[in-house]
């Protein structure tokens, strides 16, 4: 009896904390796991969710690809945001005192399949790259239920991610970083 007792001050109390976070946050808590949701996270400031309507909501481009793949070549046209906005919002952890602080970072973009493909920061980046990596919401003029990563100068697909749920943020320079904050280089 004691245990469900204690169940159940649990659940009462998750839901107190989420009822009162709803009211704080004034609105919707985007969970990672929901359907469609993407985090951002990793070596970054602040973890970042958004929703697919969150996605629809950043200014979008429209990139007609062609890829290889194993069954052949493939042609789509994709609607959706730039990578480098989704990351940046969350505020990835650059090399301040470097010449290009953003080059020593990479992101792990990963479907919910677990199946995952690394960028540098050049593949997400407009002002280094001409046509730079998407985060689409829509295939063919039909809507994606999950987002997908694409990348339109790749001639093989695969680096394409399905059902994308997140992008991890990693410092790769770490070491040299963590040295020069503090005062070692």
């Amino acid at each position: 009896m004691k245990v469900r007792t204690a169940a159940r001050v649990q659940w009462l109390a998750a839901v107190f904390a989420s009822v009162t976070c709803l009211g704080l946050c004034g609105g919707v808590i985007a969970h990672a796991d929901a359907p469609g949701n993407l985090t951002v996270s990793g070596d970054v400031r602040t973890p970042v969710t958004f929703t697919l309507d969150d996605l629809r909501s950043q200014p979008s481009q429209t990139q007609a690809v062609t890829f290889n793949t194993s069954s052949g070549p493939q042609s789509h046209v994709y609607v959706g945001c730039l990578v480098d906005a989704l990351v940046t919002a969350a505020g990835p952890n650059g090399d301040a005192a470097a010449k290009h602080p953003m080059l020593t970072i990479a992101i792990v973009a990963t479907g919910a399949d677990g199946y995952a493909a690394t960028l540098a920061w050049a593949d997400i980046a407009p002002t280094l790259v001409p046509r730079p990596a998407l985060v689409a919401w829509s295939e063919d003029g039909a809507p994606l239920d999950q987002p997908r990563l694409v990348l339109p100068g790749d001639l093989e697909g695969a680096r394409y991610t399905s059902d994308l749920t997140d992008l991890r943020v990693v410092q790769l320079a770490q070491e040299s970083v963590t040295a020069r904050r503090a005062g070692m280089r």
